[in-house]
């Protein structure tokens, strides 16, 4: 299962102070804290382009290899951790989340020319 997160700044925040913080503290606290990192089997961070006009600053990628373990990772006292942390640097109240199983790939990179 994966988890994508469209995430905005908190009002006030620069563009540069958003993601060095989403890059250096956030990243890093879910990876390090075995009740975050421990539940997930990937976790990217996009940020978006500079040219970007969608409004969002970006998406976080997480991956699970189940339903209980995302619950599992948002319930516990890491999860609430990851919430206050989350207030330091995002308008918590933007956020869209899309969860997804699977994927029907249109263009291999191995094999462009193939059909699916």
């Amino acid at each position: 299962m994966q988890l994508f997160a469209f995430v905005k700044r908190k009002e006030g925040m620069s563009r540069e102070d958003f993601l060095t913080y989403w890059h250096t503290q956030h990243g890093p606290m879910i990876r390090e804290t075995p009740g975050l990192g421990g539940l997930t089997t990937g976790y990217v961070q996009y940020p978006s382009a500079p040219q970007d006009q969608s409004g969002w600053d970006g998406v976080a990628v997480q991956d699970f290899a189940s339903w209980d373990d995302f619950i599992a990772m948002i319930s516990g006292p890491d999860g609430e951790m990851m919430r206050q942390d989350e207030a330091n640097f995002l308008d918590s109240s933007s956020i869209k989340v899309v969860f997804t199983e699977g994927k029907v790939v249109m263009i291999d990179p191995e094999n462009p020319t193939a059909a699916p």
